[in-house]
């Protein structure tokens, strides 16, 4: 199940936060051998202080935290136009109310076992089927994610590739590359068979509004 966290909530839930960042430093900094900002056990960076979204999912069973991302409008700081520019190519900065950027896609390494069909993880079948229902619910156009080619290929198996935004890049250890996603009641459903998931993800069906305004 999904759970959504924005500012104020998430200082009421420093259990989750603190489990959400320990998650990312051992995704990102200690397996993927990124650079990134690492703060004692915690990642962390810039973003997180530009009053993000967080989409959690959780064990149904268990409680327990299985993968998480992050949510920004792209009318204010964000990864791809501020971070890796480049990677829009010809492509003019993306600055719209109708377009949120999705960035620290991560899942849980300890529970790769647990795949649908498609042998894509439920955790993140569930993180994008959540995006799409928000996204869905505030009449976003599109989403967009800065990623990996890795990645790029998972996504492909959740039935949502995605039209990449400009040439992947290398940066560091990575070649990596800008992705975007129209927001459509189809490729959400899409997205729900391949992983055969029901009804809504979402702990609490709301719009992106209310989840900040929450």
């Amino acid at each position: 199940m999904i759970r959504i966290l924005n500012n104020k909530s998430s200082k009421l839930h420093p259990q989750e936060m603190d489990a959400m960042f320990r998650l990312r430093k051992r995704v990102f900094h200690d397996l993927l051998k990124w650079d990134v900002s690492v703060r004692g056990a915690w990642e962390i960076d810039d973003y997180d202080d530009a009053n993000p979204l967080y989409v959690l999912s959780y064990d149904d069973e268990t409680g327990r935290l299985r993968g998480s991302l992050r949510l920004l409008p792209t009318l204010g700081p964000n990864m791809l136009d501020d971070t890796f520019p480049i990677l829009l190519g010809d492509n003019p900065q993306i600055r719209s109310a109708s377009v949120w950027e999705s960035s620290r896609f991560c899942i849980d390494p300890e529970i790769s076992q647990d795949r649908a069909s498609n042998q894509v993880t439920i955790a993140a079948a569930e993180l994008m089927c959540g995006v799409g229902e928000l996204g869905l619910a505030s009449s976003l156009s599109h989403i967009v994610t800065v990623t990996d080619v890795f990645l790029e290929r998972m996504f492909r198996r959740m039935g949502c590739p995605g039209e990449r935004i400009g040439e992947p890049q290398r940066i560091g250890s990575v070649q990596a590359v800008a992705v975007a996603w129209e927001v459509t009641a189809d490729l959400l459903d899409t997205m729900k068979s391949a992983a055969r998931l029901d009804g809504s993800v979402l702990a609490s069906p709301m719009s992106l509004e209310t989840a900040r305004a929450a």
